[in-house]
């Protein structure tokens, strides 16, 4: 069996024995072409049960069920979300066998979190439920950034690098509350150098991987992008920290380090963009820290570019982030807060280079 099956079994079993719901109400694997004859999508698990008023049969819940090692993000859900545009459940559930996810789908068609105490198939069927307390993000002065407390947890949830200087510290955990929740102070659309910033999506929950097979999970800023080519994207920008590797099979040993990670989503669908090596590409000058990259691009199987070659694209488009024969991304402030003011030239330019190398990506795979 697939992982993916042995964590179905576990939770038709949960749902049996725990939720008290009849084995006769759960169907796996629903093609739901048997509903809407248009649709390629197969539910996972679905649970129905009688509507006593109408003595006909509905859908309660459908479970979105995922390998054990796979995070649930907000892919994941949106994922069990359009099965629930089809079946019209009350609920929709994600999981990995590890945690379970119940939402209740709300009359404007949003999903809200239940809390996560055990519900049973009667409680689902009356509406027996309590919501989870939505935790947002706050912005935090620089003292509670400074706190060991806070930075140690952003080292054990994998946010810095565990081997990234302890130094760098203050300024990562200050860059990272800056890019999720710093509220833009201007008017938007913000035009730069040929893209436009359309629309801030705010944080939120991904997954995104790169052509080696790593992936970066985590919270990320999205911003709706208007592209050099004048279409529109969501680029998604993170940070996280790299794991410590010992012989492992295909990385080999390898430092921790902190990586910011931008990802695109367009037609085509979503990819990593730019990670840069954060530890290896700032560059501290008195209040200051500026960043560079060194160019390194891979483009799918294509495989690596010339380092010559993606400057030579980034001259075309925007000469001047070339500076001392590397690309500059901008600076920031240190030993403080950073303010949208200070930082709009470096998330413009982020979004801006992350662009210029889709743009690169997709000439070489056309060739």
């Amino acid at each position: 069996a697939t992982p993916e099956e042995k964590v179905r079994q576990k939770v038709v079993k949960y749902l049996v024995e725990q939720m008290k719901i009849p084995i006769e109400a759960i169907e796996t694997e629903l093609l739901l072409s048997s509903i809407d004859n248009l649709s390629k999508l197969r539910a996972d698990i679905v649970v129905w049960h009688i509507n006593e008023a109408t003595n006909s049969e509905e859908c309660l819940l459908i479970i979105e069920v995922k390998a054990p090692h796979v995070p649930l993000t907000e892919k994941t859900l949106e994922q069990v979300m359009s099965y629930q545009s089809i079946l019209k459940s009350k609920y929709v559930a994600i999981t990995n066998g590890e945690d379970l996810e119940i939402y209740q789908i709300r009359e404007n068609g949003t999903a809200q979190l239940l809390t996560t105490e055990l519900y049973t198939y009667e409680d689902l069927i009356n509406s027996n439920v309590k919501f989870a307390k939505k935790r947002t993000m706050r912005r935090l002065s620089f003292d509670e950034i400074n706190y060991h407390r806070y930075i140690n947890m952003l080292i054990d949830k994998g946010y810095i690098g565990e081997e990234t200087d302890p130094d760098l510290h203050p300024f990562l955990a200050e860059l990272q509350n800056f890019i999720l929740v710093e509220p833009i102070s201007c008017v938007l659309p913000i035009q730069f150098k040929g893209i436009s910033l359309e629309q801030d999506l705010g944080y939120s929950f991904h997954t995104y991987g790169n052509a080696a097979g790593g992936s970066f999970s985590g919270y990320y800023r999205g911003f709706v992008v208007k592209t050099l080519d004048g279409n529109e994207a969501i680029y998604r920008i993170g940070m996280f920290g790299t794991a410590k590797l010992i012989n492992d099979p295909i990385f080999g040993n390898r430092k921790s380090y902190t990586v910011l990670n931008v990802a695109t989503e367009d037609m085509l669908g979503y990819h990593n963009s730019l990670e840069l090596n954060i530890d290896n590409s700032i560059s501290k000058r008195k209040t200051e820290y500026r960043f560079f990259h060194n160019g390194r691009l891979t483009a799918g199987k294509k495989g690596s570019v010339k380092i010559e070659k993606v400057k030579n694209y980034v001259s075309k488009y925007a000469p001047d982030l070339l500076v001392e024969d590397k690309i500059y991304l901008g600076s920031l402030p240190n030993n403080m807060s950073i303010s949208w003011d200070q930082g709009q030239q470096f998330i413009m330019n982020l979004l801006l280079y992350a662009n210029i190398r889709d743009k690169l990506r997709n000439d070489i795979k056309k060739r």
